[in-house]
């Protein structure tokens, strides 16, 4: 393990910036669970008793491989590419799969810590973001601006920390370098 992945703090000239991408265990679960999957189908499609070679079968087979393959491939993208899903630097806070630019500083009203209690996977943590009045978060979905705007204003834009390589305290420590979080 190198120094880089052991901790997400990575500095970038005086600034500190931190780095953070998906949880990869996740993602191998669901590759593996995918995979186990069309395994099955293709064996099924291919040995089932009920196989008629003459029927549409073979065409529904196909069509349902290609689908789970399709299912499939966005999570085997995350592992091979371990793309970047918070940015906390200088700039301010950026998602790229959320926002099309980062938030900054100013634009952020306060930052509340939201759990949610122990299910399965255990417990959730989630960090809300309340834009200062007026401003929207650069979302980069289309949608209404008054919708938006509204749900902005209700609801905050809501991160899942439990979805992150790196605990929640070094998370938290990263943007309270910047601004204080309410917890």
């Amino acid at each position: 393990m190198t120094l880089e992945q052991a901790s997400p703090l990575n500095l970038v000239g005086t600034e500190p910036e931190a780095i953070f991408h998906f949880r990869i265990g996740v993602v191998v679960t669901l590759v593996v669970l995918l995979s186990g999957l069309l395994g099955l189908l293709i064996y099924a499609a291919l040995f089932g008793p009920g196989f008629e070679a003459a029927s549409s079968d073979p065409v529904w087979a196909v069509v349902l491989i290609i689908l789970l393959c399709g299912i499939l491939l966005p999570f085997v993208w995350i592992l091979w590419r371990k793309p970047i899903v918070m940015r906390v630097g200088s700039a301010g806070l950026h998602l790229p799969f959320a926002f099309k630019r980062p938030l900054r500083w100013e634009d952020i009203h306060r930052f509340r810590l939201a759990s949610q209690g122990a299910l399965i996977y255990g417990r959730r943590q989630w960090l809300i973001i309340d834009p200062a009045p007026g401003v929207l978060a650069p979302i980069r979905l289309k949608s209404w601006q008054r919708l938006d705007l509204w749900f902005q204003k209700h609801h905050g834009v809501r991160i899942p920390l439990h979805g992150l390589d790196s605990d929640f305290d070094t998370v938290i420590q990263s943007i309270e370098h910047y601004r204080p979080v309410d917890r």
